[in-house]
């Protein structure tokens, strides 16, 4: 066998080893972003995170996306080296091309480059992992595990390249995209189609926010709640119904502390009997409890599967310290609603003056925070009347004044139960 055909044999080695190198990367990018958007369900997802070389990859999908990109363009820039020999040596080998036109081999190499890389390379790899992520990422891992062990030297070399890079165009290294995530996935395919609205996108956006959220972010405090107290007759009890305007309540003895279900106002009034023969224990419903700590996602899920309404939520004492809805829920995707009977005061109002705010006491906290752009560090309230009195340790009187953190509130309204609006003003740092 002649040296050119040795030659010719080595490099189309190379070139298929490059190839089907790419192929397994582009396998196991597509298969882990699959797992990303939840197409695997969660007995396939336990599965897969059963073997520690996937497990690691999915939990450091940081790392793992950076030595994806790393690699396929090590992979892609290969490929292109190696098929200008190869093109050259099999067209030398067919006697097609002259000595005297060899400048035709570079074009033709970029375009068989091209054809053959996007068709085994990208094409081919997607395919099979769209059809079956589970068995193209089992199939696959390992190519990645081995590429983060062998480009590891170059990557930090690059890595301290790139901070030198970011440093001098006054880049932040943290806002640099990663593949794998969902987040930045989403919000891109929002920003980029024109089919999604404005309104969609805020959708997308909140819905991306949630994940951070806990049932103790949406907590409604139980010194708001308004009870159907076994202790009192019916009719003491409809009229707190009645000025309260809701249509389920916790039905509980004095407080809820002991609550033993909800009422519907509506199982009340379908009854036929006098209202004093009623038995509120024979109408009562069942009443989901969550922990404060329960991620909002999760409460959302058991309660639409539950069907449920409402829930307590409880402390780590096993006190009830609030209630959740299944609207202040879905009221993190879409924004307030409100019906014909709802308020339309926003809660919290920007004043003419720069820095102050007028914020009602049923603020939620992580809504203030954004708002006014500020951190509020208190866990262990949901409502900025609740941080108020936390504050405080008490109800505040009408007209007094504190400071909080960064913000200096004055009291508006309060009632002998609650606070119900203030008026705030940030305090710059060098007021402090």
């Amino acid at each position: 066998m002649s040296a050119d055909w040795i030659s010719f044999l080595l490099v189309s080695l190379a070139v298929g080893t490059m190839l089907v190198l790419h192929g397994f990367v582009v396998t196991c990018e597509i298969s882990l972003m699959k797992l990303r958007y939840g197409e695997v369900d969660d007995e396939q997802l336990a599965g897969l995170m059963r073997k520690k070389g996937i497990a690691r990859l999915i939990e450091n999908s940081d790392l793992s996306g950076r030595v994806i990109r790393f690699s396929k363009t090590l992979c892609t820039v290969a490929v292109g080296l190696l098929l200008i020999p190869w093109v050259n040596d099999c067209f030398t080998l067919i006697h097609v091309v002259l000595d005297a036109n060899q400048w035709i081999v570079v074009p033709l190499a970029f375009t068989c480059a091209v054809s053959v890389h996007f068709i085994f390379g990208e094409i081919l790899p997607r395919g099979l992992a769209m059809r079956n992520p589970v068995a193209a990422l089992n199939s696959s891992y390992r190519v990645l595990l081995a590429f983060q062990v062998v480009t590891a030297p170059l990557m930090q070399f690059f890595r301290v390249i790139k901070r030198g890079l970011y440093r001098m165009l006054e880049v932040d290294l943290s806002d640099e995209f990663n593949p794998l995530d969902l987040d930045v996935q989403i919000r891109a395919m929002g920003e980029d189609s024109q089919a999604i609205s404005g309104v969609l996108r805020k959708i997308m956006d909140r819905t991306m926010q949630m994940r951070e959220l806990v049932v103790h972010d949406v907590l409604l405090p139980r010194s708001q709640v308004v009870i159907c107290d076994l202790q009192q007759d019916i009719a003491t009890n409809l009229e707190l119904m009645q000025q309260a305007g809701h249509t389920r309540y916790p039905l509980c003895r004095d407080s809820l502390d002991d609550c033993v279900g909800l009422i519907h106002i509506k199982d009340i009034f379908r009854r036929r009997e006098p209202l004093s023969q009623i038995d509120l224990m024979e109408l009562k419903r069942n009443v989901a409890v969550f922990d404060l700590e329960t991620p909002l996602e999760e409460a959302l899920q058991r309660m639409l599967r539950a069907r449920f309404h409402m829930a307590l939520a409880m402390d780590e004492f096993g006190g009830v310290v609030g209630v959740i809805t299944l609207e202040s829920i879905l009221e993190e995707l879409v924004g307030e609603i409100q019906d014909e009977f709802d308020c339309e005061e926003e809660q919290i109002v920007a004043l003419s003056k720069p820095g102050c705010y007028r914020i009602s006491a049923l603020a939620p906290i992580h809504d203030v925070e954004e708002a006014l752009n500020i951190e509020i560090e208190n866990n262990d309230v949901s409502t900025f009347g609740g941080l108020i009195v936390g504050e405080l340790g008490r109800i505040p009187e009408q007209g007094e004044h504190l400071q909080v953190q960064n913000m200096s509130v004055s009291i508006e309204q309060v009632d002998q139960r609650r606070v119900i609006s203030t008026r705030v003003e940030l305090i710059k740092p060098s007021d402090a």
